[in-house]
């Protein structure tokens, strides 16, 4: 009755890997579809095989079932039970915590069946399996040994989601967690490009508006200080900045406004520090105007601005920097004949001979 049933059935299966497989145990692994096809005795002796596998997998031998499923895969490879035969080694393994078993049976679906039916529920089981690693779920070595974290495999599993299925819905999603897993491991860089890739490669996400204000942050997480180099910083401000133009009316807009301002103001104090360096210990007058304007046309009308804008008045009034304790033993550090940083200095920047020639003899 059993092999007769799944004859009847099998007539129903298309031969199209797009024909949905479904199960019951009355009716064994049958389909709804309309379309019929010639019945191949390898498919027939492929359902029997499947029929038989499913059975001891819901009974609770699933060794015994992996062991079926797999003879399905090497004597039916041809077969449109092959790459539900696959999918069931992967449930198998992935309820047996054997994680890169479990992928491998799925990705052979991907690359082998890329018509199956179920393709778009297999990439799922395969973020699942990724974020299960992302998370720290420990692998189990021969389905009952606990092994140890394994980020690195998360990190392949989302890769090979992404390049695999690059228009299915959670492929985005996938590089927002490699972004994630990378900051975990402390890893800047490879957070940026996962994000740039989300940027680049899906415009149109849910994910991106909150991308481009997750690089501004790791960039301006990279830099502590005013004396540090501030490439970082005028990365950090061109995503707040490109992210107000392209999400005027994001919930995050106000936040972005904020993060903006204090890249700017740390970008307009680094000028001013470099330009207080210039001042106090090389005694180049010049030079330091030079900084406090790029700190003016950095930031106009801020703090910083007005602040620099003050040195500058200073400097001009002839005031030489103050006096360290090494200046005292050892006298001024010597004003360069050739001042640094001269690029169209103008002349009502530059100081009267006079003046300078007062200043100094103070």
């Amino acid at each position: 009755m059993r092999k007769f049933a799944s004859i009847f059935a099998l007539v129903f299966v298309t031969c199209a890997l797009r024909a949905e497989l479904l199960w019951n145990r009355q009716d064994g692994w049958h389909s709804e579809s309309n379309d019929t096809v010639k019945i191949e005795p390898s498919d027939l002796a492929a359902c029997e095989m499947m029929n038989k596998a499913r059975l001891e997998q819901e009974d609770g031998r699933s060794q015994t079932a992996l062991k079926i499923y797999n003879d399905v895969c090497k004597q039916h490879g041809g077969s449109v039970f092959a790459p539900e035969a696959y999918y069931q080694i992967g449930k198998i393994r992935m309820q047996k915590r054997q994680y890169k078993h479990a992928f491998k049976a799925f990705d052979t679906i991907i690359t082998k069946y890329p018509r199956y039916f179920g393709f778009n529920k297999v990439v799922r089981e395969q973020f699942e399996l990724a974020t299960l690693l992302k998370g720290g779920s420990r692998p189990y070595y021969f389905g009952v040994i606990p092994g140890f974290k394994d980020y690195v495999s998360a990190v392949e599993f989302y890769e090979s989601i992404i390049e695999h299925a690059p228009y299915n819905e959670l492929a985005p999603l996938a590089l927002v967690n490699l972004a994630e897993l990378a900051l975990k491991e402390k890893k800047p860089a490879e957070a940026i490009d996962a994000l740039d890739r989300l940027i680049d490669g899906y415009p149109d996400s849910e994910y991106t508006p909150n991308a481009y204000l997750k690089i501004a942050g790791i960039y301006a997480d990279l830099v502590k200080s005013v004396k540090n180099d501030q490439g970082a910083t005028l990365e950090a401000m061109h995503y707040y900045e490109d992210f107000l133009i392209l999400y005027p009316t994001h919930e995050r807009v106000e936040e972005a406004k904020h993060k903006l301002d204090e890249m700017k103001t740390q970008f307009a104090m680094s000028k001013i520090d470099m330009g207080d360096f210039y001042f106090q210990s090389r005694n180049n007058p010049k030079a330091a105007i030079i900084m406090y304007k790029e700190a003016v046309n950095s930031y106009p009308d801020s703090e910083p601005a007005a602040l620099a804008s003050e040195k500058i008045s200073y400097i001009k009034a002839g005031n030489l920097p103050k006096k360290t304790p090494v200046d005292f033993m050892f006298g001024r550090y010597k004003r360069p004949a050739e001042e640094l940083f001269t690029e169209n200095i103008t002349s009502q920047d530059s100081f009267t001979e006079s003046s300078e020639d007062a200043a100094l003899k103070e």
